[in-house]
């Protein structure tokens, strides 16, 4: 059978991302199942060209010259109730999984709303919001590292804060499998409704940022001396707001080139026009050492770098 997808050449990369940045992926293609995402290995193959896999683009910092790659737009989507379970494609829009739970009472998810990107995206990140995060939900995770398919348990995922297996290793999220609790839908809908406003306000409508910047810091983890600088107030259900700390250490409306710290909000790297992924990296490099000679700790990018 011949190639069916539509392959792109020197593709712009900018569009992909919510940050918008980027230069150009040497080959762009969209899958919309895991026929397609089977082909499209075959024909980086074909090519004798590395394959690079992204979701929603929300989290991502594409690079500025050229990714000499085959860039896999995962759009694997497809969502089927089994009682207490939904199985869901990893291309699926997080928001979309969320609506579909409340509205039949499934609780587990309704904390997430607003959060953007995909369910395969969540689960590489273990996104969370409100105490809560999707490895949760998780009960297993169909994914292929290049030579076997298979599925892979809740327990197997490693999931930890923002963290799971899938950052690190080379497997790519299929489908996955989400086991919720009874709730009542009406309930659960007000509660995503109420983070949904809550989150308007802080995150204005089409800002060029990919959402939060850096890791919130688990507060366990740091030291005697740092944590006699930090206002236990700020600390949230076990963790310092890497926005708190980065406000302290006065990164707001800081600029770097392109990119501008919110004036509100620390831990948000806005895109004012023509930002470089350069720029991104200078500012996180800043940003860090700010922080680090105020308090001591060493923040983490929650974005991943192509």
């Amino acid at each position: 059978m011949g190639f069916m997808l539509k392959l792109r050449k020197n593709f712009p990369l900018k569009p992909l991302s919510t940050f918008k940045i980027g230069g150009k992926a040497r080959f762009f293609v969209e899958v919309n199942n895991e026929k397609e995402f089977f082909e499209a290995i075959k024909k980086s193959k074909e090519l004798d060209i590395p394959y690079a896999v992204f979701g929603g683009g929300s989290n991502v910092v594409f690079p500025d010259g050229l990714l000499n790659y085959l860039l896999i737009k995962l759009n694997i989507g497809g969502s089927e109730i089994l009682g207490l379970k939904i199985v869901v494609g990893a291309g699926l829009n997080l928001a979309k999984v969320i609506k579909t739970a409340n509205k039949n009472g499934l609780a587990g998810l309704e904390t997430l709303a607003g959060i953007p990107g995909t369910i395969g995206g969540a689960i590489v990140g273990n996104a969370g919001a409100y105490g809560h995060s999707i490895s949760e939900v998780v009960e297993k995770v169909e994914a292929w590292n290049g030579t076997i398919k298979k599925w892979i348990s809740n327990m197997e995922c490693h999931f930890q804060y923002r963290e799971s297996i899938f950052k690190n290793k080379p497997w790519i999220i299929l489908r996955a499998v989400l086991r919720f609790k009874k709730g009542k839908a009406e309930k659960l809908k007000k509660i995503s409704a109420g983070i949904m406003r809550f989150r308007n306000k802080k995150y204005k409508k089409r800002l060029r940022c990919p959402g939060s910047f850096f890791k919130n810091v688990l507060a366990g983890g740091v030291s005697k001396r740092s944590s006699e600088l930090i206002d236990e107030n700020k600390i949230i259900g076990g963790k310092i707001p890497a926005g708190y700390l980065l406000e302290q250490a006065g990164a707001n409306g800081m600029k770097f080139g392109g990119i501008k710290v919110a004036d509100f909000h620390g831990n948000l790297l806005v895109n004012q026009g023509g930002a470089t992924a350069k720029d991104v990296r200078k500012a996180a490099k800043a940003l860090k050492e700010r922080v680090y000679r105020k308090f001591g700790i060493h923040l983490e990018e929650e974005v991943r770098y192509f």
